[in-house]
């Protein structure tokens, strides 16, 4: 069993309270989890505050330089650190290595290259007055993660963070902390300073707390639900602390009757049943022209039912474990609920009584209405609703009758209507005749309840900057304005 240890200006830190960790697909203990107090926290906070004053002055090409050493040992570490992730996560070894241990070194190739490559404008107002701006690193940055993409999310907000020249006290879920703490490491091997980042793991309610509520802090990046979001909000705002939130969704997928079915078949697998459902941008109400409505379920039903739910370390594993026994339960739970809200069983896998940990089968349920629970409320788990619609008017309006906006789909070859309709739906993130795959030179982030702010791209960057104006009189003599003759 491992030891899970917290990592403060440059040190593994054993703390005072701590709790076993179980593998989510064996049950069987994975490791013991160090659970940072308030006062871990403050301590993490000032030692990045220490080491803000140095690195913020660290020029952009050395920032860039580490960032880079940093991309390639996690490419030299990839098998292990996929380890890692799926022990602690229950995910597919393959989306580990493949798509969440990829995505890592990619973000930090991308933003090293970005290090570099801060600037400011400058402007001539008059011919005696010259405005400047310059683009400065906001400070002391605390980073909350969920336990869905441990590894990947936290690249999603380090990698930037670091590119602009801020310091770090991140706090991963206190279900997956290994990884993150293995990318620490890292950071020490590659030469980042010490302080520079911290690693606190610990539960919401005091290792988080700390975090929001601390005076040290310029900004917080957060990844949750909506729930915690506006909790986030109230609790930061004593400080004024600057905030990103990227929060739930409820993605729609609009299938039209001249979609290439064969196409979105496969991507709604992908959108619906990746990472075991645990995705924000997950595909979870299908909308589907009634035309190809009755073809497209058999197809969809055919294609769900040869999803191989094994043991995740498996190369041949397609859907893990869920993540605990609570979240089982409440997507067990919404399942029951959605049934009950006359919702149809289209099909539902097996629950394998040889796989010993939380293993939820692939579940398709047909709506009516929008009544539903499934049709409202985030399942987070690998249940899709499928309903029908008429018009287009009326699968905008349905893709649009949710509290949140992040991500959604559109399936159809007339690309006028795609682009049409893509406008209309109020969601920061969409694919039109694909699903999936968010990549770091794009700007990821939702509407509505779905948060604010933006992750990767270069608006990503931007969110770990402030911008300062500069003007400058040029002249000899400045104009006289009090006690003219």
């Amino acid at each position: 069993m491992r030891n899970s240890k917290a990592f403060v200006n440059g040190e593994l830190l054993t703390t005072k309270n701590s709790y076993t960790r179980e593998n989510p697909a064996t049950l069987e203990p994975l490791e013991e989890v160090s659970l940072c107090s308030k006062d871990d926290v403050l301590t993490a906070c000032n030692f990045a505050k220490q080491a803000f004053e140095n690195w913020s002055q660290t020029s952009g090409s050395i920032r860039g330089s580490l960032l880079f050493q940093i991309s390639q040992k996690i490419k030299d570490k990839l098998n292990d650190l996929a380890l890692v992730n799926t022990e602690e996560t229950g995910k597919p070894i393959n989306e580990s290595t493949i798509v969440e241990l990829g995505g890592v070194a990619r973000t930090f190739e991308y933003y090293a290259g970005l290090a570099s490559k801060i600037q400011g404008n400058s402007q001539n107002l008059t011919d005696k007055l010259l405005s400047m701006t310059l683009k400065e690193p906001i400070g002391v940055v605390g980073q909350i993660l969920p336990w869905n993409f441990p590894l990947l999310l936290a690249s999603w907000k380090l990698a930037p963070a670091l590119a602009a020249g801020c310091t770090v006290v991140l706090k991963p879920s206190e279900l997956t902390p290994q990884g993150t703490i293995e990318l620490a490491k890292i950071f020490s091997e590659c030469g980042v300073p010490d302080g520079v980042v911290n690693i606190c793991p610990g539960s919401g309610d005091e290792a988080g707390d700390a975090l929001v509520k601390s005076s040290e802090v310029s900004k917080i990046s957060f990844t949750g639900s909506s729930k915690i979001g506006k909790l986030i909000v109230e609790n930061s705002s004593n400080n004024l602390t600057r905030l990103s939130l990227e929060l739930g969704g409820k993605a729609p997928n609009i299938v039209f009757d001249d979609a290439n079915l064969e196409s979105c078949i496969e991507a709604n697998l992908r959108g619906g049943f990746f990472n075991q459902g645990e995705n924000c941008t997950a595909v979870t109400r299908l909308l589907v022209h009634k035309k190809i409505f009755s073809k497209f379920k058999k197809l969809l039903v055919k294609a769900v039912s040869k999803i191989k739910q094994l043991d995740p370390l498996s190369t041949n594993c397609e859907m893990g474990a869920l993540i605990s026994r609570p979240h089982f339960d409440k997507v067990s739970k919404y399942v029951d609920m959605g049934l009950c809200g006359n919702g149809k069983l289209l099909y539902q896998g097996k629950f394998f009584k040889d796989l010993k940990g939380y293993f939820y089968p692939p579940t398709l349920i047909e709506i009516e209405n929008e009544d539903n629970v499934l049709f409202k409320e985030e399942v987070f788990g690998p249940v899709v609703a499928i309903m029908k619609f008429d018009t287009e008017e009326e699968a905008i309006s349905l893709a649009n009758k949710t509290q949140y906006g992040l991500a959604g789909g559109i399936w159809t070859q007339d690309i006028t209507r795609a682009i049409n309709v893509a406008k209309k739906i109020e969601a920061g993130y969409l694919w039109i005749n694909t699903y999936g795959g968010i990549v770091p030179e794009t700007p990821y982030g939702g509407f509505k309840q779905s948060g604010v702010g933006k992750e990767l791209g270069l608006e990503g960057l931007d969110e770990y900057l402030r911008l300062k104006n500069i003007t400058i009189f040029t002249g000899e003599k400045l104009p006289v304005w009090y006690g003219k003759k």
